[in-house]
């Protein structure tokens, strides 16, 4: 079996998902706020930047937290430029949590502070409910669709959710590497 590394983006979000599926696992579609996603482009450090929006929101409603997220600007069916937005999960600890967390990616997104309002539409919230391929299928649809506002890498994978989800990989594929247990000879 591969090293973590040498997984693709699709298999790790796989890997994540399987992982965050042991939680409440929370999906979003979220859109940018257009002056938002004016201002990150702009910068040309969309990505990074978005990413760090996200942990920093999460973590001031709920505390460090595990999530990922995919980011596109394609239409569904046409493939036609829309604003941009992200398509990933996080992980929940209770199902109360719902509104809170999808407070927390609006504010990352750039709606409600600011100045901002909440344009429509901008939040999508669902449980998770079943493990299956469709899913990260959905997250990467657009992965390698030329879009000038976004670098080639579309994938963001919080720190907390990838090294729990390296951890589970390697119990998985080497558990001789397990904390803990020696190998066997």
């Amino acid at each position: 079996m591969p090293q973590w590394e040498d997984l693709s983006q699709w298999m790790k979000v796989m890997v994540a998902t399987m992982l965050g599926h042991q939680w409440d696992l929370l999906t979003f579609n979220i859109h940018l706020h257009p002056e938002l996603e004016a201002k990150l482009v702009a910068s040309g450090r969309l990505r990074e930047k978005l990413a760090e929006r996200v942990r920093k929101q999460l973590t001031r409603a709920v505390g460090k937290r595990e999530f990922f997220f995919v980011i596109e600007g394609a239409r569904k069916g046409t493939g036609q430029p829309v604003i941009l937005h992200m398509h990933g999960a996080v992980c929940a600890y209770s199902p109360r949590e719902q509104q809170v967390l999808e407070e927390a990616l609006a504010r990352a997104a750039g709606h409600n502070i600011a100045g901002r309002a909440q344009t429509f539409r901008a939040v999508n919230t669902k449980w998770f409910e079943v493990i299956r391929v469709a899913y990260v299928d959905y997250l990467f649809k657009f992965g390698n669709k030329f879009d000038s506002r976004l670098d080639e890498r579309r994938l963001v994978m919080s720190q907390p959710m990838t090294a729990a989800a390296r951890g589970l990989w390697v119990d998985i594929t080497r558990p001789e590497l397990r904390c803990g247990t020696a190998a066997m000879p």
